[in-house]
């Protein structure tokens, strides 16, 4: 599970890393923040892009 305060930086560099050394993340949106709602959708969507590694679910 990940979750995080920047979903546009952190989270998503973090879930990025992860899915290249073929670790499998689940990224929990309600349980991370983006600097604005926008960055913080764009940067979920780009994290459902590496599918089936990275996981998004709303909440838990």
């Amino acid at each position: 599970m990940l979750t995080g305060v920047s979903t546009d930086c952190c989270v998503l560099s973090t879930a990025l890393a992860a899915a290249d050394a073929g670790v499998r993340v689940t990224v929990v949106a309600e349980a991370c923040a983006g600097a604005s709602d926008d960055d913080h959708a764009r940067a979920l969507d780009a994290m459902r892009l590496y599918a089936p590694l990275v996981t998004v679910v709303d909440s838990l």
